[in-house]
């Protein structure tokens, strides 16, 4: 699967019916949050584009590329000196209605200080507010793979009552040398306290 379609449809605004999917996918257990935990504001910097998931989907997605931009522009060493913590982060913000509507995604590595990014061109900013997140650990494997499979979940999972998405801010996290071949990840989804 190309990143572009990866990332398309872990953005889809619905979830893919059981029957959609292939044999094997339908009768895997379904990931649930590992654990709830909250978490302070902390600041990211990267670069970043603001999308729908109708664009995604519409095989003219962002998302894709600005993955690609980010490791071939090598921000995470341009950022270096700035860091807060070591790996990198996709965060998904600035939601204008939920899953229906335009939303900012950043590609981009946490950071101490805010002022202390402001000089460099094309890097883009984002405090992520605290919250109260459902974090999901992917399974171990092709990276790509087990995030698409993470976020099906994540949408089947946001579908039941009680789950309840704040949408002020959810990010992937990276550690800093993952493997994107047998590699995993874990996604903070920002939920109502």
């Amino acid at each position: 699967m190309r990143q572009d379609e990866f990332i398309s449809m872990r953005h889809n605004s619905e979830a893919p019916s059981d029957s959609s999917l292939p044999a094997d996918e339908a009768n895997r257990k379904r990931i649930e949050p590992a654990r709830i935990e909250e978490l302070p504001s902390f600041t990211l910097a990267g670069i970043s584009t603001v999308t729908t998931n109708a664009t995604e989907l519409s095989g003219k997605g962002k998302i894709g590329q600005l993955f690609e931009h980010f490791h071939a522009l090598n921000i995470s060493e341009l950022l270096a000196p700035h860091l807060q913590q070591h790996g990198h982060f996709s965060c998904y913000f600035n939601y204008e209605q939920g899953v229906a509507g335009q939303y900012e995604v950043m590609v981009g590595v946490h950071v101490r200080q805010l002022e202390q990014v402001q000089d460099l061109a094309s890097i883009s900013t984002f405090t992520v507010p605290s919250a109260r997140y459902a974090v999901f650990v992917t399974e171990r494997g092709p990276i790509f793979e087990v995030v698409q499979r993470a976020w099906t979940d994540i949408w089947h999972w946001s579908e039941q009552s009680g789950n309840d998405r704040a949408f002020t801010g959810d990010f992937e996290c990276y550690s800093p040398n993952i493997d994107p071949n047998d590699g995993q990840a874990e996604i903070y989804i920002a939920i109502r306290q």
